[in-house]
């Protein structure tokens, strides 16, 4: 509690952790901030509730990796779970609340920051950003592209001076184009799209598979976490994620493998071995998994991450 305290007194930072609503803190937090660009890299057995210290024209992404993550904003609630990556403007955010095995990969923008590459991008100087959606699904091609790439350069600035003039400009203006390009445009509004977010029930259901995906699951556990029955798990999971639940497990599945494969303190274990640890026992299932899914081969993968 007190190391907590004094990371807020220390300030620098545009939120303080709530110490008051803190119950045996156990927070890791790496990565680089810089006036226009931030990103880092979260990890917290504990959970924990943000709030802002003060206004600031900032937006921050966030791509979580495991558990889930609540945003309490002055428009609505926005959930953030494996399968749908957030977007917050500071200005309307007022708490953030992180549930227990909660990870995740996140990024923050100033706002000057990506109206300058709007400009830039489009040519249009009308003053304003585009109406972004507030979640945005993890899996199409574009938004898991974002993904990999803020993944890679968090791993890659660790240790780096956050102003070296040779780098930090030339990543910001790379994922603010990124960022734009692939991020959904915020639908008009209408009573009906109040199921673009997640609800509750599927929140928890994601929370739970998140927090056991190297255990074996069963959809009735699952369902009794969530509250609901089975069949409407089910239903849930087709409507607003348009899968099934054992396909985003599976889908979950392979993205911690993947994060294996890339990792270099995994680098000693075999590729049979990171796959066995999530599930997939059987070689050739899991190589045409994988490459479904991330385009190359678990071997190419690894061999790449090695080349870095």
């Amino acid at each position: 509690m007190r190391q907590l305290q004094l990371f807020n007194d220390r300030g620098g930072l545009a939120i303080g952790f709530d110490v008051l609503r803190s119950t045996m803190p156990d927070i890791a937090i790496a990565g680089s901030q810089n006036e226009a660009f931030s990103l880092w890299e979260t990890r917290s057995s504990s959970g924990f509730v943000t709030k802002p210290k003060f206004n600031a024209q900032l937006i921050t992404i966030r791509f979580v990796t495991s558990g889930h993550v609540i945003y309490r904003r002055r428009s609505g609630d926005v959930d953030g779970v494996p399968t749908h990556a957030t977007l917050v403007n500071f200005s309307d955010l007022r708490e953030v609340q992180a549930f227990g095995a909660f990870g995740a990969i996140s990024g923050t923008f100033s706002v000057e920051a990506l109206m300058a590459a709007q400009v830039a991008l489009t040519g249009i100087r009308d003053g304003t950003l585009p109406d972004l959606a507030p979640t945005a699904p993890v899996a199409t091609p574009a938004m898991m592209a974002l993904f990999l790439t803020l993944q890679r350069v968090q791993q890659q600035i660790q240790g780096l001076d956050s102003h070296d003039d040779l780098t930090f400009p030339l990543l910001k203006e790379v994922l603010s184009y990124q960022l734009l390009s692939a991020w959904p445009r915020r639908v008009a509004p209408a009573p009906s799209q109040a199921q673009d977010i997640p609800s509750r029930s599927l929140g928890r259901a994601l929370d739970y598979i998140a927090a056991n995906l190297s255990r074996a699951l069963t959809l009735a556990d699952i369902a009794a976490v969530a509250g609901i029955s089975v069949r409407s798990l089910q239903d849930r999971f087709r409507r607003d994620l348009g899968r099934t639940p054992v396909q985003v497990i599976l889908e979950l599945r392979l993205a911690q493998a993947h994060r294996d494969l890339m990792s270099p303190t995994r680098a000693s274990l075999s590729i049979a071995d990171i796959a066995r640890s999530w599930g997939f026992v059987h070689m050739g299932d899991f190589g045409q998994r994988y490459r479904r899914q991330y385009g190359r081969t678990p071997t190419e993968t690894r061999r790449a991450s090695r080349a870095v």
